[in-house]
């Protein structure tokens, strides 16, 4: 089994540590909490752990643009590994507390999104008060009775909360993606679940910018790919920070690295940018 230390965001109870726990259970390892996005990366370049889970996007919500903006930003970065987590949120208060008693409800930004219709409909006149993790807002649930907090069902066993509602995401599909981040320069050959040699089936990320700005640059740069039969799966752009109406392009493929055909397409969008570089081929994990 693995010795290795993931890092994620904390505290117990969240949807990183519920990945995170479920995943070394299968392969090993030893997980870390942190406060922040920010501070996994930290951990991650200053090798305090050797790979952050970074949640990347949620199929309602769409992306999280801080994991975006700091693969960027550190480009000592490789992608080893895509989690996806299925996603349910509970309404959890203190024990004999109901529903009408509610005035406050306190969760991640991210997990008030995606119950946003629930929330809208069932507390329209409640305050929503957004906390850094699902963890945090479960210990404020704990504080007072008039307060409940958008999470996992794990926290209810940990903060001892009661379960008032389940389902608050409705009736479509939820899940999030996450990614194993880890320094270039790390070996982790001895472990199978990472790297090329864990399975088929890989997808490959890249972060480019057009090397000019011009009418159609971005459709004759994703043609290179469709030149060599290569699927796009998804496609993001921020801003570069460098200048106003300036972007910065991710792109997700289906293929590894070492396929000729993907490896060529590359090549020929390297040439017309500005920037490139190669997140990883990695494979993915589906959690039940």
């Amino acid at each position: 089994m693995s010795s290795l230390e993931y890092g994620y965001l904390g505290p117990p109870g969240t949807f990183s540590e519920q990945a995170i726990s479920i995943y070394c259970k299968k392969h090993g390892g030893k997980t870390k909490g942190f406060s922040s996005i920010r501070d996994i990366v930290k951990a991650v370049i200053n090798d305090q752990v050797q790979l952050g889970l970074l949640p990347l996007e949620n199929s309602l919500e769409g992306s999280v643009n801080l994991s975006l903006d700091l693969l960027y930003q550190h480009s000592e970065l490789k992608l080893y590994r895509e989690i996806i987590l299925p996603i349910s949120h509970y309404l959890l208060a203190q024990k004999g507390v109901t529903k009408a008693e509610i005035k406050e409800i306190y969760s991640h930004p991210q997990a008030i999104a995606q119950s946003g219709n629930y929330l809208a409909k069932e507390f329209e006149n409640a305050k929503i008060v957004y906390t850094d993790s699902t963890a945090a807002a479960a210990k404020k649930a704990m504080e007072a009775k008039n307060r409940a907090a958008v999470g996992s069902i794990r926290l209810a066993d940990i903060y001892d909360l009661e379960i008032l509602e389940n389902n608050l995401q409705g009736d479509l599909p939820n899940s999030t993606r996450f990614v194993l981040a880890a320094k270039k320069n790390k070996d982790f050959s001895g472990n199978n679940h990472l790297g090329e040699s864990a399975a088929s089936d890989f997808k490959t990320s890249i972060i480019c910018a057009p090397e000019v700005n011009e009418a159609g640059i971005l459709y004759k740069m994703l043609g290179k790919f469709a030149e060599e039969n290569i699927d796009l799966t998804r496609i993001e752009s921020r801003p570069s920070r460098q200048q106003l109406g300036e972007y910065i392009f991710y792109i997700d493929l289906k293929g590894c690295i070492s396929d000729k055909n993907l490896s060529s397409a590359l090549a020929k969008v390297e040439k017309m940018s500005s920037y490139f570089r190669l997140l990883g081929s990695y494979t993915k994990t589906v959690m039940e």
